[in-house]
């Protein structure tokens, strides 16, 4: 589930929480494959990647206890590791690969539901998604009742839609093959959070223009686009697969959302054809 923002003082916006995972070796089925496939001394020789690699692992499985910025540094490592054990170690079903390594993850959403499959992909695709909660969770602690915080906040949340956005064009339909997957994962759910991340983004950038005193023409183009934005995570939640897979919450919350910033582009419209003295453009 998502979790809103708890200072009254700022906009509510929504954080995705990390999916969860089992416990898992990678450990002894990776060094054994070195063992039987070449020869002992290259698995002592690679035994320090091994060890990291493991330790990567444990601290991913690990309920979030460090600071986020230590936690995105965790997933982005373990992201570069498995890049690298991708290129060099076959992971399949196939009786010549390393076949006794199964990958778990749940549902972020619907936490009973869960993909279990021999393919790294879906290991990648989970800590991508992962990287981009914990850059929502990040973008949603800063103080956004200031001209600063809301600057970084617009950051973070503009991280947490890159990483989706490659999880969607890059591993999600890796991750998706066989019968055991997750809608979280899916192409179009990675699509739909990189938008709803880019409104928050968006909505940032708004805020600290009306801070600054911008035009009306200025900050009805801003708020125009957090629309846009807000409404392409609403189509998006609308449609299958997603349209009953989230709380009638996210649904009733891009929807205001989509609806408000709509209204604050006419209304910094108007005032903009106001100060024009086009009153007819203006009514209208």
């Amino acid at each position: 589930m998502a979790s809103p923002s708890s200072t009254a003082a700022t906009n509510v916006m929504l954080a995705i929480f990390e999916k969860k995972t089992v416990s898992l070796d990678l450990y002894r089925p990776l060094r054994n494959y070195i063992a039987f496939n070449y020869s002992e001394r290259e698995a002592q020789n690679l035994e320090d990647d091994l060890q990291t690699l493991k330790q990567y692992r444990s601290e991913i499985e690990r309920v979030p206890a460090a600071s986020l910025p230590a936690r995105r540094d965790i997933l982005q490592n373990y992201y570069k590791a498995l890049c690298a054990v991708e290129s060099r170690f076959p992971i399949s079903p196939d009786k010549d690969h390393i076949n006794s390594v199964f990958f778990t993850w749940y549902d972020t959403f619907k936490n009973k539901q869960k993909a279990v499959q021999q393919n790294i992909h879906l290991e990648k695709a989970a800590v991508l998604f992962n990287l981009g909660a914990v850059h929502s969770q990040m973008g949603l602690s800063l103080d956004r009742s200031a001209v600063e915080g809301r600057r970084q906040a617009s950051h973070s949340f503009i991280a947490a839609a890159g990483a989706f956005a490659f999880l969607r064009d890059n591993v999600a339909m890796k991750a998706s093959m066989g019968s055991s997957t997750t809608v979280d994962m899916s192409v179009e759910c990675a699509g739909m959070l990189e938008r709803l991340m880019l409104a928050q983004a968006q909505e940032c950038v708004f805020e600290n223009t009306i801070a600054k005193g911008s035009t009306p023409g200025v900050c009805a183009k801003i708020s125009r686009q957090a629309g846009i934005y807000y409404e392409e995570a609403l189509a998006a939640l609308t449609v299958a697969p997603l349209n009953y897979h989230f709380d009638k919450g996210w649904l009733a919350h891009v929807q205001l959302k989509a609806a408000l910033f709509y209204a604050e582009a006419c209304y910094r419209y108007g005032m903009e054809l106001h100060e024009k003295e086009e009153i007819a453009e203006e009514i209208a």
